[in-house]
């Protein structure tokens, strides 16, 4: 099968101004600012721009592209740091950081692509098995790049990234040099990459939060050897196998969701039998030793994250409940102080204003709105409901979106024609076409009540603010509390101050923690 690759038409001169003898450009790249990650970026993408479109042979623009690695790599991790933390939408710094940090993922790619069709565009190849491994493989670390670039800021990968990823695994697999070490210094071959590519698009990732796609990518470095491609289904059970097909632009699905592909289709089973069995060991190793920890139902961290991934890579999960279509609207705001701020106002409004609406016939507003501009300012705004469910709501916003959200942060909704806040949190979160967003928001609590909390030992009695869940019983006080993220630790005393009410509590049991709250019961002290 021919290689799929893009790249851009190479026809002009290139300015005396670029280098292009390597040593003196690996001097040059070593003199910029790696201290304002933005503004080396910007100039090195103009410098590869212009090397790409110039004409220069295939190992002169690989050459330089090698000389430009070492600094690369250290704006890739500064650019990183920017956007990888950021909410969505994002603001102008992490927008423009992803941006730069794509066009050079995709930039470098380009170089390497132009040496691989040099060389595969050859009548006779002679010693292709030696020198096309290494462009392949770094070829494949940049389109991974992207691919993570996307899952981090949960936006959608660019068109062609499967295409060509699919493409080069193939070929490096008819060529029989796929599982060869293409790099020494990483130890990793052609195949080990694109095994994680596939995984890591069947963890769900824009269910990933904050760092947790790096942590995936570091669990599958260190099991590498334990999946496997196979082109028959001899074996493999239907309801746990996975599908790709080689020659689309689209990574893997399960099989079972309808995947089926069309006749003539160059299509593989992903086995990852063995590697589930692996991190299913790594647990009960971790479950055998762990203390305290024990005593958490799901803390997010890495023994929870290999749960999560060994039902993903090992039973694709199946919908527990039915979803409605819907088309009302709901108020959203973010953030523990952001509901703190809405839920309080709510508890203060009265009903005269509805009730004199009433009197004069006049229609009362189904979803109120707070337009003061404190509110603005904290941000609230109406959100669409696509869908609901019995623990959860789809929401769909045009772009535009002034509260920001991220997999994992706690959200406030009233719901139309209510005037309490729900509680929720965000479970997925996804960038469409024309920057749409969408999310889905699991339902914690039916309301909640501002309070403050401070730890009575040790945080320099810095008093935070924190939301106590409604409880499950209408007579039962509650026990419930969500606060700051590594506010909670086993038995931790704390003083919650309700309105001037003062009471002595101690942390039980944490329900849940992600990076943006921690999610804990408690008892009176």
């Amino acid at each position: 099968m021919p290689l799929t690759l893009t790249v851009p038409v190479a026809t002009g001169s290139i300015p005396n101004e670029v280098e292009t003898n390597p040593k003196k450009a690996r001097v040059w790249v070593e003199s910029l600012p790696l201290t304002k990650s933005v503004e080396a970026a910007s100039v090195l993408l103009k410098s590869l721009e212009v090397l790409n479109r110039g004409k220069l042979a295939g190992e002169e623009r690989v050459a330089l592209i090698e000389a430009y690695r070492p600094v690369l790599n250290v704006v890739f991790d500064e650019l990183d740091a920017v956007y990888a933390g950021a909410s969505v939408p994002l603001s102008e710094k992490p927008a423009q950081a992803l941006q730069l940090a794509q066009a050079l993922a995709s930039e470098c790619a380009i170089a390497y692509k132009f040496l691989i069709l040099e060389k595969t565009g050859k009548l006779i190849g002679f010693g292709n098995k030696k020198s096309l491994p290494g462009p392949i493989y770094h070829t494949m670390v940049l389109l991974l790049a992207q691919m993570v670039q996307s899952y981090k800021t949960y936006s959608p990968i660019r068109a062609g990234v499967w295409q060509e990823a699919n493409s080069l695994y193939l070929y490096a697999e008819e060529q029989g040099f796929g599982a060869d070490v293409a790099d020494t210094e990483a130890q990793a071959s052609i195949t080990e990459v694109f095994y994680e590519m596939v995984m890591l698009s069947l963890a769900d990732p824009y269910r990933l939060m904050q760092r947790e796609t790096d942590s995936v990518l570091s669990l599958l470095r260190q099991n590498r050897g334990n999946v496997a491609l196979r082109t028959s289904a001899e074996g493999v059970d239907p309801a746990k196998a996975f599908v790709i097909a080689l020659d689309l632009d689209a990574g893997p699905r399960p099989l079972v969701q309808g995947n089926r592909l069309a006749e003539g289709a160059i299509m593989r089973l992903v086995d990852s039998s063995k590697l589930v069995e692996r991190l299913q060991q790594k647990i009960k190793a971790s479950t055998a030793s762990a203390n305290s920890a024990a005593r958490s139902r799901a803390t997010h961290d890495l023994t929870d994250l290999m749960g999560r991934l060994c039902r993903l890579w090992g039973d694709p999960p199946k919908r527990q409940f039915r979803r409605t279509p819907s088309e009302t609207g709901v108020a959203v705001c973010a953030g523990i102080k952001a509901i703190s701020y809405f839920s309080e106002l709510a508890a203060n409004e009265g009903n005269d204003a509805d009730l004199d609406a009433i009197r004069e016939g006049r229609t009362i507003p189904l979803l109120k709105i707070p337009q003061d501009p404190m509110s603005q300012l904290i941000g609230v705004e109406e959100w669409g409901v696509l869908n609901q469910s019995a623990n959860g709501l789809r929401l769909h916003r045009e772009k535009g979106s002034t509260v920001a959200v991220t997999v994992g942060e706690c959200v406030g909704m009233r719901l139309m024609g209510g005037r309490g806040w729900n509680l929720g949190v965000v479970r997925w979160l996804s960038i469409l076409e024309g920057n749409a967003i969408e999310f889905g928001v699991e339902l914690i609590s039916p309301s909640v009540y501002a309070v403050t909390i401070v730890p009575t030992i040790g945080s320099s009695g810095r008093t935070m603010p924190a939301l106590l869940l409604d409880s499950t019983h209408p007579e039962a006080p509650p026990d419930t509390v969500l606060c700051a993220p590594e506010v909670y630790a086993d038995l931790r005393e704390f003083e919650l101050n309700d309105h001037g009410e003062l009471s002595t509590v101690r942390a039980t049991m944490l329900i849940e923690r992600t990076p943006r709250f921690d999610l804990f019961q408690f008892q009176p002290s």
